[in-house]
């Protein structure tokens, strides 16, 4: 018999219910620039993502079962009882609301490939530092230690590195209550398709953090790293649905208005939603088929 909760979904399902047509599916288009529709039960899904696995053998599933699907029931009824009729939400709500972005930050695959991608320089420069000549180790022995406070032995660290999807999912319990309440503390807007716009679309990475100022200033490709939720000019987006996308930051007047948005700017929030994405989601078809186009044009493929 096969075993429960096996599957899970990077992104939760019943986000991905908001991007449904209506015959109840969504359209995929995949890295590989293949569309095809699909049910949101059945993508962005990975065999025991959130399991954290125990030296001593086994695992166990609390960070899904207990945090994860608790965050994402409190939110799905928010957006269908306030968000999605465009109802004022209290600031209870929009606690609540915070945890949910949180999650998502820290959920998403684009977390999991940064730590391994970390641990994978980590390893690198441990094997460099071990292949030295007996001398060279001796004197950067001797070079003194400017760094404040204890460091995490090697062996610790690459102990820590073989199993990076338990160590993500250790981690996101420990994130949320310490960036949740600075996201709350931003100004928000719920921006709101109009009918002469394109479709939201989502993807594998809905919750995008980007600082146009400095990426006007320095350029996109020289930025190195995600900004920080403290950077004044940062600028959150998640679309929540085809037809709505929550946009945080520090630098509005008002919190949690309703915003009509122009066929522009649903196109500059789709072309953030895609930037670093490797799966998009839509309800429209035809919203992806002018994506593939537009990304086969840019690497000269037919």
């Amino acid at each position: 018999m096969a075993r429960p909760n096996k599957k899970h979904h990077k992104i939760p399902r019943t986000y991905l219910e908001g991007f449904t047509d209506s015959e109840g599916r969504i359209w995929v288009a995949d890295e590989r620039l293949n569309l095809y529709p699909q049910k949101p039960k059945n993508i962005l899904t990975e065999n025991d993502y959130y399991t954290i696995r125990f030296e001593s053998g086994g695992g166990t599933l609390d960070v899904e079962t207990r945090l994860l699907n608790g965050i994402e029931g409190s939110y799905a009824q928010i957006y269908r009882d306030k968000v999605a009729i465009k109802g004022s939400i209290t600031e209870k709500e929009k606690a609540v609301l915070a945890v949910f972005l949180t999650s998502m930050m820290e959920r998403q695959p684009m977390r999991r490939a940064a730590l391994e991608d970390f641990f994978k320089q980590v390893k690198e420069h441990v094997t460099h530092m071990r292949g030295l000549p007996d001398k060279v180790k001796q004197n950067l022995a001797k070079m003194p230690n400017i760094s404040s406070g204890e460091g995490i032995p090697a062996d610790d660290l690459l102990k820590m590195g073989e199993d990076v999807g338990s160590l993500h999912t250790s981690l996101i319990p420990e994130s949320i209550p310490e960036l949740a309440p600075i996201i709350f503390n931003m100004k928000w807007a719920f921006l709101v398709r109009q009918d002469d716009a394109p479709l939201f679309l989502t993807s594998d990475k809905p919750f995008t953090m980007v600082n146009p100022v400095a990426e006007a200033e320095i350029g996109i490709g020289r930025i190195g790293s995600m900004p920080g939720l403290a950077q004044k000019d940062v600028e959150i987006t998640l679309p929540l649905s085809s037809d709505i996308t929550l946009f945080c930051g520090w630098n509005m007047s008002h919190d949690c208005l309703y915003i009509p948005t122009t066929k522009a700017e649903v196109e500059d929030i789709n072309h953030r939603t895609q930037r670093h994405s490797r799966t998009l989601v839509a309800a429209d078809k035809g919203l992806l088929e002018a994506v593939i186009t537009r990304i086969k044009m840019r690497l000269g493929k037919s």
